[in-house]
């Protein structure tokens, strides 16, 4: 079956219809408001009229419309629901190529599903973005031959064309409290171990990493305090401005993971994220290959959590470092990395960092700096545990610095 695709032009008219509690901007009459109960009498009469979406359909008309009529996500819609936000729980239809015009925020008991094969083109610098708040879900069902794929709508298409996905769970962070996204005002955070805020596998997410009023940029997919019961699995981004993938805080696992093509770091890990990574494969990355960075000093050298991420391949040039472990770090054990084309393997960014390491927190097993730069240097630290790496052969993401087998079929921009 071929794609729907629904537009809006100028030379439409300016009344639009909100359904299935979600904006989803298709087309209307005027700008006059509509009477309810005379417009009820016209949704039997065969004709399309009224704010009816098809022939009686939509608008005051009772019932939902065939959701092959529906195309259009997000936006500023007057009316008779809140701006750009979904409360229910809504599938999209893979047939249908989806226009994200604006903000989306799925609220709490809300939740979006999104099957295999679906595409959302996000209009380009209209601060578009979709967002998940605490209590929300997103479910995405894509297929290895047949991902999801949230991706800019512009001609021809940049980084940062628009914001990216934002997922806020209610599970902790370092601080121990609730806490509000850098990027949108909205809570994070919290005491639930087992929170999910869906699952997501082979999803792609391309040209992501708007910058934002305060000048930060969206990263392609982030995750504030997600919880263990969210499956993140199969998710690639690329050509993101900002950070491909990010995770602060929060105790969700990670896995099968790519990176392509960002501009600040591969994956940021911040705020003593306790979930585990498996098989992350970062390549074209301009900072650091994975940076993980936290606001809470580790007292122990044997804290209760310790995240273990293996099987990571970092491929340069263009990398600054391939590890930045950077203010008050955090515990991880990081295992099986296979770098290439670096300049710096590992960056230990200021006293409290090194501290950390001095501790034992960090440490990495069986890294190999493959095809180092000609002025390589394996690590900064000059601190009083320098066995807190060790280099071996190390296969990386499964293939070294080639595409792991696991990434053919749903990913792009890989050789």
């Amino acid at each position: 079956m071929f794609p729907v695709k629904i537009y809006i032009g100028s030379s439409l008219p300016k009344s639009v219809f909100v359904g299935v509690f979600f904006f989803l901007i298709i087309s209307c009459s005027d700008d006059d408001p509509v009477d309810d109960n005379e417009a009820v009498l016209t949704c039997f009469d065969g004709i399309l009229n009224g704010d009816e979406i098809t022939v009686d359909c939509g608008g005051v008309c009772p019932g939902f419309c065939p959701l092959s009529s529906i195309g259009i996500l997000g936006g500023e819609v007057k009316g008779r629901s809140q701006n750009g936000e979904l409360v229910d729980v809504l599938q999209l239809d893979p047939s249908i190529e989806y226009r994200l015009v604006g903000p989306l925020l799925i609220r709490d008991k809300g939740a979006l599903s999104i099957p295999a094969g679906t595409v959302i083109k996000a209009d380009p610098n209209v601060g578009a973005y979709i967002a998940v708040a605490q209590g929300g879900q997103l479910f995405v069902f894509g297929q290895p031959e047949n991902p999801a794929v949230i991706t800019s709508g512009a001609e021809n298409p940049m980084p940062g064309d628009w914001g990216g996905v934002i997922i806020c769970g209610q599970a902790p962070i370092d601080t121990g409290e609730v806490g509000r996204s850098d990027i949108i005002d909205i809570f994070y955070g919290g005491s639930e171990l087992e929170d999910s805020s869906g699952f997501l596998n082979y999803l792609r997410i391309e040209y992501a990493g708007a910058i934002t009023e305060n000048q930060q940029n969206f990263d392609g997919i982030a995750f504030y305090g997600v919880g263990a019961f969210t499956n993140v699995t199969n998710v690639q981004t690329y050509e993101s401005l900002g950070n491909g993938i990010r995770f602060i805080g929060g105790n969700a696992d990670a896995e099968r993971l790519v990176v392509t093509n960002a501009g600040a770091n591969g994956i940021a890990v911040t705020n003593d994220w306790s979930g585990n990574g498996n098989s992350w494969y970062l390549s074209g990355v301009s900072e650091a290959g994975i940076r993980i960075s936290s606001n809470e000093l580790v007292e122990s050298p044997n804290p209760i959590v310790t995240d273990t991420i293996r099987n990571i391949s970092m491929v340069g040039p263009n990398f600054e470092e391939g590890l930045n472990y950077s203010e008050l770090g955090g515990s991880y054990v990081l295992t099986n990395v296979h770098t290439t084309g670096m300049q710096l393997g590992i960056n230990v960014e200021g006293p409290a960092a090194s501290n950390q390491i001095d501790l034992g927190n960090l440490q990495i097993d069986s890294i190999q700096f493959d095809n180092p730069a000609t002025d390589f240097v394996p690590t900064n630290y000059t601190g009083t545990n320098p066995g807190f790496y060790q280099e071996n052969i190390a296969t990386g993401a499964g293939n070294e610095a080639l595409k792991p087998d696991w990434a053919n079929g749903w990913t792009r921009g890989l050789q």
